[in-house]
């Protein structure tokens, strides 16, 4: 039910276009984390960056990412992906959000993006396409599903994290990941809005209050 105090204005999704529901997403939505992605195709290696991407579920890891097509167009990450079943996902840390940027930069499909970024790689334990070591943090995953979502449409990957690999330092001995040390990358809206971490707090989960009762 609608109130009286209510000031808020309200969109229908079935009345706007896909660049006014595209607006309305990645202003809310923020900030979202980037997966820069590595495949392995057969025209040789691709990295891209994406940021509709979060992890979904643990034991075991899942992390999702989606991208659209282009002019009906599979991109090559997702035709890579399609065709070998594997990749890895990289967190970008903030030094390396030029060489990332360049990553994005629509090439043909044999441009190899790894090498016109200048990112360093290494081999993969568990999977083909190469890890980038630059990036702070590197997940190898196995394609478990892909999901057509919406009229475009966007392709939902969803893997399974089957190596972790972390620069020295970023974590514990209690396996915590040090958010200041990671110094991520975060999306925002437009095609020229980012964001760093760089102002935490902490608060504590509070308790079921007396008389309520607990899950």
């Amino acid at each position: 039910m609608q109130s009286d105090a209510d000031e808020s204005v309200a969109f229908d999704p079935n009345e706007l276009d896909h660049d006014e529901q595209y607006k309305l997403m990645v202003g809310s939505v923020v900030p979202r984390p980037i997966a820069l992605v590595s495949t392995l195709g057969p025209d040789g290696p691709n990295a891209a960056p994406f940021s509709f991407f979060n992890t979904f579920g643990i034991d075991p890891p899942i992390i999702a990412f989606s991208a659209s097509s282009r002019d009906g167009v599979l991109k090559d990450t997702i035709r890579n992906i399609r065709a070998m079943g594997e990749f890895v996902v990289h967190i970008v840390d903030d030094p390396l959000k030029e060489k990332m940027n360049i990553c994005a930069i629509e090439y043909a499909g044999e441009v190899n993006e790894i090498i016109e970024a200048g990112l360093r790689t290494a081999p993969s334990l568990k999977v083909r396409p190469p890890r980038l070591i630059d990036c702070p943090v590197q997940m190898e995953c196995k394609l478990l599903q892909i999901v057509p979502l919406g009229r475009r449409p966007y392709d939902m990957v969803i893997g399974e994290v089957v190596q972790f690999h972390y620069r020295k330092g970023l974590v514990n001995g209690r396996y915590h990941v040090n958010a200041g040390l990671l110094n991520p990358l975060g999306r925002l809206a437009g095609y020229d809005g980012y964001t760093r971490i760089t102002d935490r707090f902490p608060m504590e989960r509070l308790p079921v209050p007396p008389g309520k009762k607990p899950a």
